[in-house]
């Protein structure tokens, strides 16, 4: 996802998350997505739901984990499909295996005139080019207007090709539209488009049952 404005800390976020890069861990956990996956609305990475989720990894896995963040502020399916992707590719050959944990949440930067039917060819190259024990999340409700129809959607389209691959799915479509109307408002950091804390939180519910099914996997060697 993508503000209205750039601000100059999202270099500042870009050498965060390239310093956990540099970290120590027994476990590998890389992230493609957008400017959410950047953790973009908190100042502290433990508080983005990429964070969020290498805390939960860690602490029910008994191990250590670094996170690469292939994520790009702004960033399409077109974008995860010709840059985030290589990328992937290249840490699998040059550590030799596949990643312990990947989780995939892009596409609503594609919401505000989307081409539906390239939009799900892109979504089927993604998921087909991904780990089979990738979590791929579908889109975040935008709660009322022409994105929203456009998101509803891309969401039911995703979650169908995402099952059909035997794919882990997050339904972080379903998640944020329980939370539509006045109540979300607090989820929101100041330019009301980007995740707070509380709103990271609720991201992170997305993903957690899948990530929680990914440790138990781990723990046991898998």
């Amino acid at each position: 996802m993508a503000p209205s404005m750039r601000t100059p800390w999202l270099w500042q976020r870009r050498r965060q998350w390239a310093a956990r890069e540099r970290a120590e861990g027994e476990l590998l956990y890389v992230a493609i997505g957008d400017s959410a996956a950047q953790g973009i609305g908190v100042r502290d990475l433990d508080f983005s739901y990429v964070g969020l989720l290498r805390n939960r990894l860690q602490r029910l896995s008994g191990r250590t984990v670094r996170v690469v963040n292939l994520s790009r502020y702004g960033a399409r399916i077109g974008d995860a499909l010709d840059r985030q992707l290589p990328l992937l590719r290249a840490i699998i050959d040059e550590t030799g295996r596949e990643p312990d944990l990947v989780t995939v949440a892009i596409g609503a930067n594609d919401m505000r005139d989307v081409d539906h039917d390239g939009f799900v060819a892109g979504v089927e190259r993604l998921i087909d080019s991904v780990p089979r024990h990738a979590v791929i999340a579908d889109l975040p409700c935008f709660h009322f207007g022409p994105r929203e129809l456009n998101a509803a959607a891309a969401s039911r389209a995703i979650e169908t090709r995402v099952r059909a691959s035997g794919r882990p799915f997050a339904p972080l479509h379903r998640v944020t539209e329980l939370r539509r109307g006045p109540q979300s408002w607090a989820e929101f950091t100041w330019d009301q488009f980007h995740p707070n804390r509380l709103g990271y939180r609720v991201w992170e519910s997305a993903f957690a049952s899948a990530v929680n099914r990914r440790a138990r996997q781990l723990r046991l060697g898998d």
